[in-house]
Protein backbone atom coordinates (compact mmCIF):
# COMPACT_ATOMS: atom_id res chain seq x y z
CA UNK A 1 0.00 0.00 0.00
CA UNK A 2 1.58 3.15 -0.89
CA UNK A 3 1.32 6.35 0.68
CA UNK A 4 -1.56 8.25 -0.42
CA UNK A 5 -3.37 4.84 -0.43
CA UNK A 6 -2.32 5.05 3.73
CA UNK A 7 -3.65 8.65 3.64
CA UNK A 8 -6.77 7.89 2.49
CA UNK A 9 -7.49 4.62 4.43
CA UNK A 10 -7.21 6.66 7.51
CA UNK A 11 -9.69 9.66 6.13
CA UNK A 12 -11.95 6.65 5.73
CA UNK A 13 -11.32 4.86 9.10
CA UNK A 14 -14.20 7.32 10.83
CA UNK A 15 -17.02 6.62 7.91
CA UNK A 16 -16.35 2.91 8.29
CA UNK A 17 -16.35 2.98 12.04
CA UNK A 18 -19.73 5.43 11.89
CA UNK A 19 -21.79 2.89 9.20
CA UNK A 20 -20.48 -0.04 11.17
CA UNK A 21 -21.69 1.18 14.49
CA UNK A 22 -25.36 1.56 13.24
CA UNK A 23 -28.26 -0.83 11.43
CA UNK A 24 -27.78 -1.84 7.89
CA UNK A 25 -31.14 -0.90 6.77
CA UNK A 26 -33.06 -1.84 3.65
CA UNK A 27 -35.71 1.18 3.74
CA UNK A 28 -37.28 4.28 5.74
CA UNK A 29 -39.90 1.83 7.05
CA UNK A 30 -37.04 0.35 9.33
CA UNK A 31 -36.11 3.74 10.82
CA UNK A 32 -40.06 4.21 11.69
CA UNK A 33 -39.90 0.56 13.51
CA UNK A 34 -37.05 2.20 15.65
CA UNK A 35 -38.11 5.58 16.55
CA UNK A 36 -42.10 4.60 16.34
CA UNK A 37 -44.58 4.31 13.54
CA UNK A 38 -47.67 4.46 15.64
CA UNK A 39 -46.64 6.57 18.94
CA UNK A 40 -48.13 9.78 20.55
CA UNK A 41 -46.40 12.01 17.59
CA UNK A 42 -48.32 10.08 14.62
CA UNK A 43 -51.51 10.26 17.03
CA UNK A 44 -51.77 13.92 17.69
CA UNK A 45 -50.93 14.86 14.31
CA UNK A 46 -53.75 12.71 12.83
CA UNK A 47 -56.58 13.82 15.65
CA UNK A 48 -55.84 16.49 16.39
CA UNK A 49 -54.14 18.28 12.89
CA UNK A 50 -55.02 16.33 9.98
CA UNK A 51 -58.89 15.62 10.83
CA UNK A 52 -60.05 18.93 11.41
CA UNK A 53 -58.44 19.78 7.84
CA UNK A 54 -60.00 16.62 6.52
CA UNK A 55 -64.04 18.16 7.99
CA UNK A 56 -63.46 21.34 6.37
CA UNK A 57 -62.13 20.51 2.96
CA UNK A 58 -66.00 19.56 1.89
CA UNK A 59 -66.97 22.67 2.83
CA UNK A 60 -63.82 24.35 0.52
CA UNK A 61 -64.58 22.00 -2.82
CA UNK A 62 -68.22 21.30 -2.92
CA UNK A 63 -69.84 24.43 -1.48
CA UNK A 64 -69.96 25.29 -5.24
CA UNK A 65 -72.96 23.08 -5.88
CA UNK A 66 -75.24 24.55 -4.01
CA UNK A 67 -74.06 27.97 -4.72
CA UNK A 68 -75.35 27.50 -8.62
CA UNK A 69 -78.07 25.75 -8.01
CA UNK A 70 -80.84 26.71 -10.56
CA UNK A 71 -84.11 26.68 -8.85
CA UNK A 72 -87.43 26.11 -10.30
CA UNK A 73 -88.42 29.06 -12.51
CA UNK A 74 -91.00 31.15 -14.91
CA UNK A 75 -90.75 34.30 -16.67
CA UNK A 76 -91.79 37.26 -14.94
CA UNK A 77 -95.14 38.82 -16.16
CA UNK A 78 -96.03 42.44 -14.76
CA UNK A 79 -100.08 43.16 -13.96
CA UNK A 80 -100.67 39.95 -11.80
CA UNK A 81 -103.72 41.64 -9.33
CA UNK A 82 -102.99 40.67 -5.49
CA UNK A 83 -106.10 38.61 -6.02
CA UNK A 84 -105.31 36.60 -8.65
CA UNK A 85 -103.30 33.65 -7.39
CA UNK A 86 -99.85 32.40 -8.91
CA UNK A 87 -101.18 29.39 -11.12
CA UNK A 88 -104.06 31.13 -12.55
CA UNK A 89 -101.50 34.25 -13.52
CA UNK A 90 -99.08 31.30 -15.06
CA UNK A 91 -102.24 29.64 -16.76
CA UNK A 92 -103.13 32.92 -18.82
CA UNK A 93 -99.70 34.24 -19.27
CA UNK A 94 -97.33 30.89 -19.83
CA UNK A 95 -97.41 28.07 -22.32
CA UNK A 96 -97.09 24.77 -21.64
CA UNK A 97 -94.09 22.40 -22.65
CA UNK A 98 -92.95 19.34 -21.96
CA UNK A 99 -90.47 18.83 -19.04
CA UNK A 100 -87.46 16.75 -18.92
CA UNK A 101 -89.35 14.31 -17.14
CA UNK A 102 -92.08 13.75 -19.29
CA UNK A 103 -94.59 15.55 -17.92
CA UNK A 104 -96.46 18.65 -18.85
CA UNK A 105 -95.10 22.10 -17.21
CA UNK A 106 -95.42 25.28 -17.29
CA UNK A 107 -92.67 27.21 -19.81
CA UNK A 108 -89.36 27.96 -18.06
CA UNK A 109 -88.15 30.62 -20.76
CA UNK A 110 -91.34 31.57 -22.88
CA UNK A 111 -94.34 33.73 -22.36
CA UNK A 112 -97.51 34.81 -24.34
CA UNK A 113 -97.13 38.28 -25.88
CA UNK A 114 -99.89 40.31 -26.31
CA UNK A 115 -100.64 38.90 -29.39
CA UNK A 116 -101.23 35.82 -28.18
CA UNK A 117 -98.19 34.42 -29.76
CA UNK A 118 -94.92 33.02 -27.82
CA UNK A 119 -91.77 35.03 -26.86
CA UNK A 120 -88.74 35.04 -24.77
CA UNK A 121 -89.39 36.04 -21.82
CA UNK A 122 -89.49 39.97 -21.67
CA UNK A 123 -88.56 41.13 -18.36
CA UNK A 124 -86.72 38.52 -16.65
CA UNK A 125 -87.67 35.67 -14.30
CA UNK A 126 -89.17 34.80 -11.38
CA UNK A 127 -87.79 32.19 -8.68
CA UNK A 128 -89.15 29.52 -6.45
CA UNK A 129 -87.72 30.38 -3.09
CA UNK A 130 -88.74 27.45 -0.94
CA UNK A 131 -85.08 26.22 -0.97
CA UNK A 132 -82.95 29.23 -1.23
CA UNK A 133 -83.67 33.46 -1.03
CA UNK A 134 -80.86 33.80 -3.68
CA UNK A 135 -77.99 31.79 -5.65
CA UNK A 136 -75.86 33.22 -8.08
CA UNK A 137 -78.62 31.33 -11.04
CA UNK A 138 -81.57 33.48 -9.22
CA UNK A 139 -79.72 36.49 -9.19
CA UNK A 140 -77.66 36.74 -12.04
CA UNK A 141 -79.90 34.80 -14.46
CA UNK A 142 -78.08 32.18 -15.35
CA UNK A 143 -80.93 30.23 -16.58
CA UNK A 144 -82.50 29.64 -20.37
CA UNK A 145 -79.94 30.20 -22.91
CA UNK A 146 -77.27 31.14 -19.60
CA UNK A 147 -78.33 28.11 -17.78
CA UNK A 148 -75.09 26.15 -19.36
CA UNK A 149 -72.78 28.74 -17.28
CA UNK A 150 -73.01 26.38 -14.24
CA UNK A 151 -72.25 23.53 -16.40
CA UNK A 152 -69.80 25.46 -17.45
CA UNK A 153 -68.34 26.23 -14.29
CA UNK A 154 -68.13 22.83 -12.73
CA UNK A 155 -66.63 21.21 -16.51
CA UNK A 156 -63.28 24.62 -15.64
CA UNK A 157 -62.74 23.05 -12.33
CA UNK A 158 -62.68 19.83 -13.27
CA UNK A 159 -59.84 21.16 -15.60
CA UNK A 160 -58.48 23.18 -13.04
CA UNK A 161 -58.62 19.23 -11.07
CA UNK A 162 -56.33 17.83 -14.15
CA UNK A 163 -53.54 21.15 -14.16
CA UNK A 164 -53.66 20.71 -10.22
CA UNK A 165 -52.75 16.90 -10.40
CA UNK A 166 -50.14 17.49 -12.92
CA UNK A 167 -48.38 21.04 -11.58
CA UNK A 168 -48.89 20.52 -7.60
CA UNK A 169 -48.02 17.10 -7.62
CA UNK A 170 -44.83 17.79 -9.78
CA UNK A 171 -44.18 20.61 -7.63
CA UNK A 172 -44.66 18.41 -4.39
CA UNK A 173 -41.87 15.98 -5.57
CA UNK A 174 -39.10 19.18 -6.08
CA UNK A 175 -40.57 21.62 -3.55
CA UNK A 176 -42.08 19.47 -0.59
CA UNK A 177 -45.25 18.28 0.54
CA UNK A 178 -45.92 20.78 3.18
CA UNK A 179 -45.04 24.10 1.18
CA UNK A 180 -47.36 23.09 -1.57
CA UNK A 181 -50.38 22.10 0.98
CA UNK A 182 -50.30 25.42 2.52
CA UNK A 183 -50.05 27.26 -1.03
CA UNK A 184 -53.00 25.23 -2.93
CA UNK A 185 -55.09 26.30 0.81
CA UNK A 186 -54.19 29.86 0.24
CA UNK A 187 -55.14 29.57 -3.56
CA UNK A 188 -58.37 27.66 -2.54
CA UNK A 189 -59.18 30.03 0.12
CA UNK A 190 -58.53 33.23 -1.65
CA UNK A 191 -59.98 32.51 -5.03
CA UNK A 192 -62.86 31.48 -3.57
CA UNK A 193 -63.47 34.36 -1.83
CA UNK A 194 -62.84 36.51 -5.27
CA UNK A 195 -65.06 34.63 -6.79
CA UNK A 196 -68.33 35.81 -5.07
CA UNK A 197 -67.60 38.93 -5.63
CA UNK A 198 -66.94 38.64 -9.07
CA UNK A 199 -69.86 35.82 -11.06
CA UNK A 200 -71.55 39.43 -12.91
CA UNK A 201 -68.16 38.89 -14.82
CA UNK A 202 -68.95 35.83 -16.38
CA UNK A 203 -65.32 34.65 -17.47
CA UNK A 204 -63.84 36.28 -14.56
CA UNK A 205 -66.24 33.71 -12.52
CA UNK A 206 -64.64 31.04 -14.71
CA UNK A 207 -61.13 31.78 -14.22
CA UNK A 208 -61.21 31.60 -10.52
CA UNK A 209 -63.29 28.31 -11.10
CA UNK A 210 -60.66 27.13 -12.38
CA UNK A 211 -58.14 28.25 -10.26
CA UNK A 212 -59.61 26.93 -7.27
CA UNK A 213 -60.40 23.52 -8.77
CA UNK A 214 -56.43 23.44 -9.78
CA UNK A 215 -55.82 23.68 -5.79
CA UNK A 216 -57.88 20.70 -4.68
CA UNK A 217 -55.99 17.81 -5.53
CA UNK A 218 -52.69 19.06 -3.49
CA UNK A 219 -54.85 20.55 -0.77
CA UNK A 220 -56.61 16.79 -0.77
CA UNK A 221 -53.80 14.83 -0.87
CA UNK A 222 -50.81 16.23 0.93
CA UNK A 223 -51.50 16.41 4.28
CA UNK A 224 -52.76 13.10 4.40
CA UNK A 225 -49.71 11.99 2.35
CA UNK A 226 -47.29 13.37 5.31
CA UNK A 227 -48.90 11.84 7.80
CA UNK A 228 -48.86 8.29 6.02
CA UNK A 229 -45.47 8.70 5.48
CA UNK A 230 -44.77 8.91 9.29
CA UNK A 231 -46.64 5.55 9.86
CA UNK A 232 -46.11 1.82 9.37
CA UNK A 233 -48.44 -0.06 7.39
CA UNK A 234 -50.88 -1.26 9.64
CA UNK A 235 -51.44 2.59 10.62
CA UNK A 236 -51.18 4.06 7.16
CA UNK A 237 -54.57 2.18 6.17
CA UNK A 238 -56.14 3.83 9.21
CA UNK A 239 -54.74 6.63 8.64
CA UNK A 240 -56.56 6.80 4.87
CA UNK A 241 -59.65 5.57 6.56
CA UNK A 242 -60.05 8.00 9.00
CA UNK A 243 -59.29 10.57 7.27
CA UNK A 244 -62.08 9.38 4.77
CA UNK A 245 -64.49 9.17 7.37
CA UNK A 246 -63.75 12.80 8.70
CA UNK A 247 -64.29 13.85 5.10
CA UNK A 248 -67.74 12.17 4.92
CA UNK A 249 -68.55 13.38 7.62
CA UNK A 250 -67.95 17.33 6.55
CA UNK A 251 -69.35 16.88 3.62
CA UNK A 252 -72.75 15.65 5.22
CA UNK A 253 -72.85 18.41 7.52
CA UNK A 254 -72.84 20.95 4.02
CA UNK A 255 -75.96 20.92 3.13
CA UNK A 256 -76.90 21.69 6.80
CA UNK A 257 -75.26 24.53 6.39
CA UNK A 258 -76.17 25.59 3.05
CA UNK A 259 -79.97 25.32 4.26
CA UNK A 260 -79.78 27.12 7.68
CA UNK A 261 -77.93 30.34 5.46
CA UNK A 262 -80.44 30.24 2.52
CA UNK A 263 -77.83 32.60 0.10
CA UNK A 264 -75.15 31.53 -2.36
CA UNK A 265 -73.13 34.80 -0.90
CA UNK A 266 -73.47 33.77 2.64
CA UNK A 267 -72.71 30.38 1.95
CA UNK A 268 -70.15 31.19 0.30
CA UNK A 269 -68.47 33.46 3.08
CA UNK A 270 -69.13 30.88 5.38
CA UNK A 271 -67.77 27.73 4.07
CA UNK A 272 -64.31 29.39 2.82
CA UNK A 273 -63.19 31.97 5.39
CA UNK A 274 -62.95 28.98 8.13
CA UNK A 275 -60.06 27.40 6.00
CA UNK A 276 -58.15 30.13 6.98
CA UNK A 277 -57.70 28.20 10.34
CA UNK A 278 -55.70 25.45 8.94
CA UNK A 279 -52.91 28.08 8.21
CA UNK A 280 -52.74 27.59 12.26
CA UNK A 281 -51.45 24.75 11.75
CA UNK A 282 -48.02 25.68 9.64
CA UNK A 283 -45.67 24.39 13.15
CA UNK A 284 -47.39 21.59 14.15
CA UNK A 285 -47.78 20.27 10.36
CA UNK A 286 -43.82 18.81 9.56
CA UNK A 287 -42.71 18.40 6.22
CA UNK A 288 -42.18 14.54 5.27
CA UNK A 289 -38.82 13.21 6.26
CA UNK A 290 -39.46 10.55 3.90
CA UNK A 291 -39.43 12.76 1.09
CA UNK A 292 -36.62 14.77 2.31
CA UNK A 293 -34.64 11.52 2.35
CA UNK A 294 -35.37 11.03 -1.35
CA UNK A 295 -33.90 14.35 -2.50
CA UNK A 296 -30.91 13.87 -0.09
CA UNK A 297 -31.95 16.37 2.87
CA UNK A 298 -30.58 14.19 5.32
CA UNK A 299 -30.21 17.06 8.02
CA UNK A 300 -33.35 18.40 7.90
CA UNK A 301 -35.13 14.49 7.86
CA UNK A 302 -32.67 13.94 11.34
CA UNK A 303 -34.22 16.85 12.96
CA UNK A 304 -37.95 15.47 12.23
CA UNK A 305 -37.15 12.24 13.29
CA UNK A 306 -35.42 12.75 16.33
CA UNK A 307 -38.66 14.90 17.76
CA UNK A 308 -40.84 11.91 16.65
CA UNK A 309 -38.45 9.71 18.82
CA UNK A 310 -38.77 12.23 21.32
CA UNK A 311 -42.66 12.45 21.59
CA UNK A 312 -42.96 8.56 21.32
CA UNK A 313 -40.05 7.80 23.95
CA UNK A 314 -37.91 6.32 21.97
CA UNK A 315 -34.52 8.81 21.89
CA UNK A 316 -32.71 6.13 23.68
CA UNK A 317 -32.90 3.96 21.11
CA UNK A 318 -30.78 5.58 18.70
CA UNK A 319 -28.50 8.23 18.77
CA UNK A 320 -27.80 11.10 16.02
CA UNK A 321 -24.96 9.87 14.55
CA UNK A 322 -26.52 6.84 14.13
CA UNK A 323 -29.68 7.94 12.23
CA UNK A 324 -27.48 10.32 10.16
CA UNK A 325 -25.60 7.28 8.38
CA UNK A 326 -28.49 5.51 8.47
CA UNK A 327 -30.27 8.29 6.08
CA UNK A 328 -27.57 7.97 4.34
CA UNK A 329 -27.24 4.82 3.49
CA UNK A 330 -31.15 5.40 2.02
CA UNK A 331 -29.80 8.80 0.18
CA UNK A 332 -26.88 6.53 -1.33
CA UNK A 333 -29.43 3.54 -2.18
CA UNK A 334 -31.63 6.35 -3.76
CA UNK A 335 -28.81 7.24 -6.32
CA UNK A 336 -28.22 3.85 -7.88
CA UNK A 337 -31.56 3.22 -8.35
CA UNK A 338 -32.42 2.61 -11.93
CA UNK A 339 -34.33 5.81 -12.82
CA UNK A 340 -38.35 4.70 -14.51
CA UNK A 341 -41.48 7.42 -15.45
CA UNK A 342 -44.84 6.84 -17.09
CA UNK A 343 -42.98 5.38 -20.04
CA UNK A 344 -41.99 2.20 -17.87
CA UNK A 345 -45.69 1.49 -17.53
CA UNK A 346 -45.54 0.20 -21.36
CA UNK A 347 -42.41 -1.57 -21.30
CA UNK A 348 -43.80 -4.83 -21.17
CA UNK A 349 -46.87 -6.48 -22.13
CA UNK A 350 -48.50 -7.52 -19.42
CA UNK A 351 -47.72 -4.32 -17.20
CA UNK A 352 -49.14 -2.37 -20.10
CA UNK A 353 -52.34 -4.11 -19.93
CA UNK A 354 -52.81 -4.13 -16.24
CA UNK A 355 -52.25 -0.22 -16.60
CA UNK A 356 -54.82 0.61 -19.04
CA UNK A 357 -57.05 -1.81 -17.16
CA UNK A 358 -56.61 -0.01 -14.01
CA UNK A 359 -57.09 3.20 -15.88
CA UNK A 360 -60.07 2.69 -17.16
CA UNK A 361 -61.53 1.25 -13.88
CA UNK A 362 -60.76 4.71 -12.04
CA UNK A 363 -61.73 6.59 -14.95
CA UNK A 364 -65.37 5.38 -14.38
CA UNK A 365 -65.13 5.61 -10.91
CA UNK A 366 -64.57 8.73 -11.16
CA UNK A 367 -67.01 10.12 -13.93
CA UNK A 368 -69.81 8.37 -11.86
CA UNK A 369 -69.14 9.01 -8.81
CA UNK A 370 -68.86 12.63 -9.60
CA UNK A 371 -72.40 12.75 -12.02
CA UNK A 372 -74.11 11.07 -8.92
CA UNK A 373 -72.22 13.84 -6.61
CA UNK A 374 -73.35 16.78 -8.61
CA UNK A 375 -76.65 15.60 -10.02
CA UNK A 376 -78.56 15.39 -6.47
CA UNK A 377 -79.63 18.90 -7.53
CA UNK A 378 -81.66 17.31 -10.22
CA UNK A 379 -83.54 14.60 -7.96
CA UNK A 380 -86.95 14.95 -6.55
CA UNK A 381 -87.60 15.70 -3.40
CA UNK A 382 -85.53 17.99 -0.99
CA UNK A 383 -81.47 18.82 -2.24
CA UNK A 384 -80.12 18.79 1.42
CA UNK A 385 -81.34 15.62 2.26
CA UNK A 386 -80.83 13.87 -0.77
CA UNK A 387 -77.10 15.28 -0.33
CA UNK A 388 -77.24 14.50 3.29
CA UNK A 389 -77.93 10.84 2.17
CA UNK A 390 -75.73 10.05 -0.40
CA UNK A 391 -72.62 11.20 1.61
CA UNK A 392 -73.54 9.77 4.75
CA UNK A 393 -74.26 6.40 2.81
CA UNK A 394 -70.52 6.23 1.95
CA UNK A 395 -69.70 5.24 5.87
CA UNK A 396 -71.06 1.79 5.74
CA UNK A 397 -69.76 1.79 1.93
CA UNK A 398 -66.31 2.01 2.93
CA UNK A 399 -66.62 -0.63 5.67
CA UNK A 400 -68.33 -3.26 3.70
CA UNK A 401 -65.64 -2.64 0.80
CA UNK A 402 -62.46 -3.27 3.03
CA UNK A 403 -64.60 -6.46 4.01
CA UNK A 404 -65.06 -7.74 1.04
CA UNK A 405 -61.97 -6.65 -0.61
CA UNK A 406 -60.38 -9.38 2.29
CA UNK A 407 -63.37 -12.26 1.84
CA UNK A 408 -64.16 -12.29 -2.12
CA UNK A 409 -60.85 -10.61 -3.25
CA UNK A 410 -60.30 -7.14 -5.18
CA UNK A 411 -61.21 -8.47 -8.49
CA UNK A 412 -65.19 -9.94 -7.97
CA UNK A 413 -66.02 -6.86 -5.32
CA UNK A 414 -64.96 -4.62 -7.93
CA UNK A 415 -66.96 -6.41 -10.75
CA UNK A 416 -70.01 -6.89 -8.57
CA UNK A 417 -70.45 -3.84 -7.23
CA UNK A 418 -69.88 -1.80 -10.95
CA UNK A 419 -72.81 -4.24 -11.58
CA UNK A 420 -74.92 -3.05 -9.01
CA UNK A 421 -74.31 0.34 -9.58
CA UNK A 422 -75.21 -0.06 -13.49
CA UNK A 423 -78.13 -2.16 -12.40
CA UNK A 424 -78.93 0.36 -10.25
CA UNK A 425 -78.09 3.52 -12.65
CA UNK A 426 -80.79 2.00 -15.37
CA UNK A 427 -83.61 1.41 -12.59
CA UNK A 428 -83.16 5.16 -11.55
CA UNK A 429 -83.15 6.69 -15.47
CA UNK A 430 -86.45 4.26 -15.90
CA UNK A 431 -88.22 5.40 -13.01
CA UNK A 432 -87.63 8.78 -12.76
CA UNK A 433 -90.05 10.22 -14.74
CA UNK A 434 -92.86 8.37 -12.68
CA UNK A 435 -92.96 10.93 -9.79
CA UNK A 436 -94.97 7.98 -8.19
CA UNK A 437 -91.82 5.92 -7.78
CA UNK A 438 -90.23 8.98 -6.15
CA UNK A 439 -88.81 6.32 -3.22
CA UNK A 440 -87.85 3.63 -5.57
CA UNK A 441 -86.34 6.40 -7.45
CA UNK A 442 -84.48 7.37 -4.57
CA UNK A 443 -83.15 4.03 -3.29
CA UNK A 444 -82.06 3.33 -6.69
CA UNK A 445 -79.79 6.15 -6.45
CA UNK A 446 -78.70 5.70 -2.83
CA UNK A 447 -77.80 2.05 -4.12
CA UNK A 448 -75.68 3.55 -7.08
CA UNK A 449 -73.97 5.65 -4.56
CA UNK A 450 -73.26 3.04 -2.17
CA UNK A 451 -71.73 1.01 -4.60
CA UNK A 452 -69.74 3.36 -6.91
CA UNK A 453 -68.18 4.50 -3.26
CA UNK A 454 -67.42 1.04 -2.18
CA UNK A 455 -65.64 0.28 -6.14
CA UNK A 456 -64.18 3.65 -5.61
CA UNK A 457 -61.96 2.09 -2.41
CA UNK A 458 -61.08 -1.18 -4.37
CA UNK A 459 -59.91 0.58 -7.46
CA UNK A 460 -57.16 2.37 -4.94
CA UNK A 461 -56.34 -0.44 -3.22
CA UNK A 462 -55.71 -2.17 -6.62
CA UNK A 463 -53.65 0.83 -7.74
CA UNK A 464 -51.23 0.07 -4.82
CA UNK A 465 -51.07 -3.87 -4.94
CA UNK A 466 -51.31 -4.62 -9.31
CA UNK A 467 -48.25 -1.66 -9.83
CA UNK A 468 -44.51 -2.60 -9.72
CA UNK A 469 -42.82 -1.21 -6.43
CA UNK A 470 -40.38 1.11 -8.62
CA UNK A 471 -43.46 2.55 -10.60
CA UNK A 472 -46.24 2.26 -8.65
CA UNK A 473 -46.78 6.06 -7.41
CA UNK A 474 -45.70 7.45 -10.99
CA UNK A 475 -48.90 4.33 -12.15
CA UNK A 476 -51.65 5.91 -9.52
CA UNK A 477 -50.40 9.31 -10.42
CA UNK A 478 -50.83 8.53 -13.83
CA UNK A 479 -54.26 6.50 -14.12
CA UNK A 480 -55.73 9.15 -11.52
CA UNK A 481 -54.18 12.55 -14.11
CA UNK A 482 -56.63 10.11 -16.45
CA UNK A 483 -59.66 9.87 -14.69
CA UNK A 484 -59.67 13.66 -14.20
CA UNK A 485 -59.18 14.44 -17.04
CA UNK A 486 -62.10 12.16 -18.05
CA UNK A 487 -63.99 13.76 -15.13
CA UNK A 488 -63.84 16.77 -17.38
CA UNK A 489 -66.79 15.02 -18.68
CA UNK A 490 -68.84 14.62 -15.46
CA UNK A 491 -70.92 18.40 -15.55
CA UNK A 492 -71.99 17.87 -19.25
CA UNK A 493 -73.40 14.24 -18.58
CA UNK A 494 -75.30 15.92 -15.41
CA UNK A 495 -76.71 18.27 -17.93
CA UNK A 496 -78.16 15.67 -20.26
CA UNK A 497 -80.93 15.76 -17.49
CA UNK A 498 -82.17 19.30 -18.49
CA UNK A 499 -83.36 17.32 -21.54
CA UNK A 500 -84.52 14.06 -19.77
CA UNK A 501 -83.91 13.71 -16.21
CA UNK A 502 -82.91 9.45 -17.03
CA UNK A 503 -80.41 10.56 -19.40
CA UNK A 504 -77.65 10.62 -16.78
CA UNK A 505 -78.57 7.77 -15.52
CA UNK A 506 -78.53 5.99 -18.16
CA UNK A 507 -75.54 6.89 -18.96
CA UNK A 508 -73.67 6.25 -16.05
CA UNK A 509 -74.76 3.11 -16.02
CA UNK A 510 -73.43 2.54 -19.14
CA UNK A 511 -70.20 3.52 -17.84
CA UNK A 512 -70.27 1.49 -15.20
CA UNK A 513 -70.63 -1.56 -17.50
CA UNK A 514 -67.76 -0.28 -18.81
CA UNK A 515 -65.80 -0.61 -15.80
CA UNK A 516 -67.04 -3.69 -14.72
CA UNK A 517 -65.22 -5.14 -17.79
CA UNK A 518 -62.29 -3.39 -17.51
CA UNK A 519 -61.80 -4.38 -13.97
CA UNK A 520 -62.73 -8.07 -14.59
CA UNK A 521 -59.65 -8.40 -16.44
CA UNK A 522 -57.35 -7.35 -13.86
CA UNK A 523 -55.49 -9.94 -12.46
CA UNK A 524 -56.41 -10.38 -8.19
CA UNK A 525 -53.54 -9.53 -5.64
CA UNK A 526 -55.91 -10.89 -2.37
CA UNK A 527 -53.22 -12.47 -0.86
CA UNK A 528 -50.77 -12.60 -3.63
CA UNK A 529 -46.89 -11.74 -3.45
CA UNK A 530 -47.15 -8.16 -5.09
CA UNK A 531 -44.50 -7.70 -7.87
CA UNK A 532 -41.49 -5.95 -6.81
CA UNK A 533 -39.60 -5.36 -9.81
CA UNK A 534 -40.92 -4.61 -13.57
CA UNK A 535 -40.21 -8.31 -14.37
CA UNK A 536 -42.34 -9.21 -11.74
CA UNK A 537 -44.94 -7.43 -12.92
CA UNK A 538 -44.52 -9.05 -16.53
CA UNK A 539 -45.88 -12.25 -15.56
CA UNK A 540 -48.39 -10.69 -12.16
CA UNK A 541 -51.71 -12.84 -13.24
CA UNK A 542 -50.69 -14.93 -15.89
CA UNK A 543 -52.01 -18.16 -14.10
CA UNK A 544 -55.30 -16.61 -13.19
CA UNK A 545 -58.44 -18.00 -14.54
CA UNK A 546 -61.18 -15.42 -15.41
CA UNK A 547 -63.98 -17.13 -13.31
CA UNK A 548 -61.28 -18.14 -10.43
CA UNK A 549 -62.75 -16.96 -6.95
CA UNK A 550 -59.84 -18.64 -5.02
CA UNK A 551 -56.60 -16.11 -5.65
CA UNK A 552 -53.86 -18.44 -7.18
CA UNK A 553 -50.12 -18.00 -7.18
CA UNK A 554 -49.82 -17.90 -2.88
CA UNK A 555 -46.58 -16.75 -1.24
CA UNK A 556 -44.91 -20.10 0.49
CA UNK A 557 -45.45 -18.44 3.65
CA UNK A 558 -48.86 -18.09 3.43
CA UNK A 559 -49.16 -22.08 1.86
CA UNK A 560 -47.10 -23.57 4.69
CA UNK A 561 -49.79 -21.06 7.22
CA UNK A 562 -52.49 -23.25 4.97
CA UNK A 563 -54.32 -19.68 4.15
CA UNK A 564 -57.05 -20.07 1.25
Amino acid sequence: MNHKDKELEVELEPLKQEIGNSKNIKDFDEILDIVGAQGRYQKFLLYAVMCPIAALEPFLTLNTIFMLFEPEHWCQVPGRLNETSLDAWKNSTLPMEIGPDGQLRYSRCSMYDEQGGVTDCLNGWEFDKADYDSTIATDYNWVCEHSHYSTDAFTIAAVGNVAGTILFGQAADMYGRKPIFFLSMIINIFFRVVSIHVPQYVWGFMAMQFLVGSAFPAMFITPTMITAEITDTDYRAWVYSLVWMVWVAGMAFLPYVAWVLRSWYTIGLATSIPGVLVLLYLKLIPESPRWLVSVGKVKEAAEIILQIAKENGTSDKITPAQLDSMLKQLVAKQEKATRVGVWTLFSRKRLALNTVLLTISWSMNVLVYYGITLNTTQMAGNQFVNFFILSIIELPSGYLGGVLADKLGRRWTQVVFFLGCALSCFAAGLGVTHPELYYFNTLCVIVAKFAITLTFLVVYLQGTEILPTPVRSTGSGFASTIASALGIMGPSIVSLGKFHLGAPYHTMGALSIVGMVASSFLPETLRQKLPETIEDASKFGRDNKFWSIVPVNHTDDEKKNGRN
